[in-house]
C-alpha cells in the first residue's frame, strides 16, 4: 500500500557520479523539492540489521549512531515544508550498494520513481576514496590499501568505502529492477557532464515534469573530488563534517555552505589521477561486469574498458 507522506522518488547513487549536480538542477524546478539535506539515508538501515560501521577519524563508530534520519518521524519532517503538489525526492547515493533498500522503499512507495548515475567504475572507485579520504572516513593513506581491504572483504559493511564492490553495478540494478521495473531510469555520469540539458531533460520525462531550460551555470558538475593533505585542512573538513552531522538543517544554509564550501575549495587541491597500476587492476575486475551492465540496461560502455 502506498504511503504518501514518503518521498515521490529517490536519486539512489552511485556515489561520486554527479547526483549532487543533478539535484542542483532539480532544485530549479517548481515541481520539485528536496529537503536542506540531500542525503538522508533514513532506509539505509530501515531494514538492514547488520552491524554498519563508519570510521570518524581514528575512531570506528556504529553507522546508526551517526546516521541524524533514522527514525521515521525525523525523516519525514523534512519533506513537512514541500509544496502542495511538488514531487519530493530523496538522493542518497549509498541506497544503491545495499540490497535490503528496495524493499524497503516498496513496502511504503511501490509507485516511486528510481533514478541511477552511473560511472566509469575505476575512476569513480578511486574518486570515491578521495572523498572519504578527506572526510577523515578511510584511514588508507595509499588507494592500493584501500583496494587491499575491500578484495579481503573487510569493508563488507563499512559505509561507503567497499569501493570494489560498489562498482559492480549489475547486481545492484537487478535488485532495483526487480522491485521498481520500468521505473528505473539509469543515466550515465558522462553523458551528464557531456550534455546536461539531455540528461536534464530524460530525468524530468520520467518523473512526468514539464520540460525546463537550464540556466548555464546549473548546467557543470559540482562536488568533485578534493584532496586534502594538510592537517589544519583535514581537522577543518572533520569539524564541519561533525557539526553538519549535529546542525544539519543549519548547515545547509546558504551563510553557513557557501564560506565552507569556498574555503574547502581552497584548501583543498586538484589530486593526483589514478594510477596506471591500480587502473589496471580495477578494469580487470571490472571487465565482466561491465559487459553484464551492458546487457542489462541496454547501452554501449565500451568506453569504460579502455
Amino acid at each position: 500500500m502506498t504511503d504518501s507522506r514518503f518521498p515521490d522518488f529517490y536519486i539512489i547513487g552511485a556515489a561520486k557520479a554527479g547526483t549532487t549536480s543533478l539535484v542542483d538542477m532539480l532544485r530549479q524546478h517548481e515541481g520539485v523539492f528536496f529537503p536542506h539535506e540531500k542525503e538522508p539515508h533514513h532506509f539505509f538501515l530501515r531494514e538492514d540489521e547488520r552491524d554498519w560501521t563508519i570510521l570518524d577519524g581514528s575512531k570506528k563508530r556504529a553507522l546508526r549512531e551517526t546516521l541524524p534520519y533514522g527514525d521515521e518521524a525525523g525523516y519525514l519532517k523534512l519533506y513537512g515544508s514541500a509544496p502542495e503538489g511538488a514531487l519530493r525526492g530523496d538522493a542518497s547515493t549509498n541506497y544503491l550498494v545495499n540490497e535490503t533498500v528496495p524493499g524497503a522503499i516498496a513496502k511504503v512507495r511501490p509507485d516511486a520513481k528510481i533514478i541511477v548515475v552511473l560511472r566509469e567504475p575505476a575512476g569513480r572507485a578511486y574518486s570515491a576514496w578521495l572523498h572519504a579520504r578527506s572526510r577523515g572516513e578511510d584511514g588508507c593513506a595509499q588507494f592500493a590499501d584501500a583496494l587491499d581491504k575491500c578484495d579481503r572483504g573487510a569493508r563488507a559493511t563499512s559505509f561507503a568505502t567497499n569501493y570494489v564492490a560498489e562498482g559492480e553495478y549489475e547486481g545492484h540494478l537487478a535488485n532495483w529492477k526487480a522491485s521498481f521495473g520500468d521505473r528505473l531510469l539509469v543515466l550515465l555520469f558522462e553523458d551528464l557532464i557531456a550534455d546536461p540539458q539531455a540528461a536534464f531533460d530524460q530525468v524530468l520525462g520520467h518523473l512526468g515534469l514539464p520540460p525546463q531550460v537550464l540556466a548555464t551555470e546549473q548546467a557543470s558538475h559540482k562536488n568533485a573530488s578534493v584532496e586534502i593533505s594538510n592537517p589544519v585542512a583535514r581537522a577543518f573538513r572533520m569539524t564541519a563534517k561533525r557539526l553538519r552531522r549535529a546542525a544539519p538543517g543549519l548547515f545547509e544554509l546558504p551563510l553557513f555552505r557557501r564560506p565552507y564550501e569556498f574555503l574547502l575549495a581552497r584548501l583543498g587541491k586538484k589530486p593526483e589521477k589514478l594510477g596506471a597500476g591500480e587502473r589496471e587492476r580495477l578494469q580487470a575486475h571490472y571487465a565482466a561486469h561491465i559487459e553484464a551492465t551492458e546487457d542489462l540496461i541496454g547501452r554501449d560502455l565500451s568506453e569504460w574498458k579502455r
